[in-house]
């Protein structure tokens, strides 16, 4: 499994981003890409939609995915930023359509560091974390203690 990161160029400048945080726990397991309106990272234009995962919220439930995701699903995209800027980097980015949706749920967020969440959101590390406790990757543990330590 490969988690990519397309992080809102404003989120890098944040000290309270913790998509660093999974980047340095899973190393080449995660690539970061900083996203770009006008042109896509040709990377992500690569993946197959039958075996990778936008995690955002879903509207249709035809494009939601709900098997179990460590059976045939070998990336995982997350949108890294605010909620606004995760919204605008979908509504803007017509390409990640085609693949299908995955929801956390039942999760409340513990993230501190930042004021205006919404209460179904969890913070990228928090997304993180759970895909990978699901997939039971050796690096859960290092990225839970990471963002427990960093979210003091």
């Amino acid at each position: 499994m490969k988690i990519w990161l397309i992080t809102h160029s404003e989120e890098l400048k944040k000290p309270s981003g913790t998509g660093r945080l999974v980047k340095e726990a899973l190393q080449n397991e995660c690539e970061i890409i900083i996203w770009s309106r006008v042109s896509p990272n040709k990377d992500i234009l690569k993946l197959s939609p039958s075996n990778t995962l936008l995690i955002y919220l879903c509207n249709d439930e035809q494009d939601r995915f709900q098997a179990d995701i460590t059976e045939s699903i070998n990336n995982i995209i997350i949108l890294d930023g605010t909620w606004q800027q995760a919204r605008k980097i979908y509504n803007q980015s017509p390409y990640l359509q085609k693949f299908r949706h995955y929801e956390i749920q039942n999760i409340k967020s513990a993230y501190k560091k930042r004021r205006n969440q919404k209460d179904i959101g969890l913070c990228t590390a928090e997304v993180a974390i759970q895909l990978l406790t699901e997939y039971q990757h050796p690096a859960t543990k290092e990225l839970s203690e990471k963002f427990i330590e960093f979210n003091q």
